[in-house]
């Protein structure tokens, strides 16, 4: 698995996405920043619904931080999935920030979208091929900034692919680490470079 940065919108097709990552919620409430661009991306009212039935119908419950929900991309034509991982949690503190998010909840949602993207990935004959992009997990409304989420995503890249047999590790082509701002791109490089992946900028 590659990994690539993108300084642009998560929802933008240059980037070239089967799969973007939703930094939501315990309840996949679409609200502003990356959600709220989903949510216009994907259909309005129409893809929050279709979220909400989703949520009830594979977890009957709020999801948890190792969990992973699994949607179309509602109207969009620049991808065909979202994975909605609660990267953040406003109404219980976090044990290790006493904020929205901490490093552990990150390393969890990490985990949890890569292990549903190789699962994507397989199951529609995408194993090698597969592209996901997703922005920085808790970095901004979680409260943990981009440096403290670019070391907990790398960290758990790296136990993904410790962990996981040959044919998950290889499942997915690229991971592409979506910002806005240039400073927040050389974060990202500097992440992955700290633990020692290679990684692509990508073309704008």
């Amino acid at each position: 698995m590659k990994l690539g940065v993108y300084t642009g919108s998560l929802v933008d097709p240059a980037i070239g996405a089967h799969a973007v990552v939703n930094a939501s919620n315990p309840s996949v409430a679409l609200g502003s920043g990356v959600s709220g661009a989903l949510r216009e991306a994907c259909g309005g009212t129409a893809f929050q619904q279709e979220l909400r039935e989703r949520l009830e119908e594979n977890f009957d419950a709020e999801l948890e931080p190792d969990d992973c929900l699994v949607t179309s991309a509602g109207t969009s034509t620049a991808f065909r999935w979202v994975l909605h991982v609660p990267a953040v949690d406003y109404r219980r503190r976090d044990p290790e920030t006493g904020g929205p998010s901490g490093p552990r909840r990150v390393r969890a949602c990490v985990r949890a979208f890569l292990d549903a993207a190789a699962s994507l990935a397989k199951e529609n004959n995408l194993t090698g091929q597969f592209i996901l992009a997703t922005p920085l997990l808790g970095a901004g409304a979680g409260g943990l900034g981009p440096v403290a989420s670019v070391d907990a995503m790398m960290g758990a890249v790296h136990e993904h692919l410790r962990a996981s047999p040959p044919e998950q590790r290889d499942g997915l082509a690229k991971l592409v680490f979506v910002v806005l701002r240039p400073e927040d791109a050389r974060i990202v490089e500097g992440g992955a470079a700290k633990h020692g992946f290679p990684l692509e900028r990508e073309a704008m």
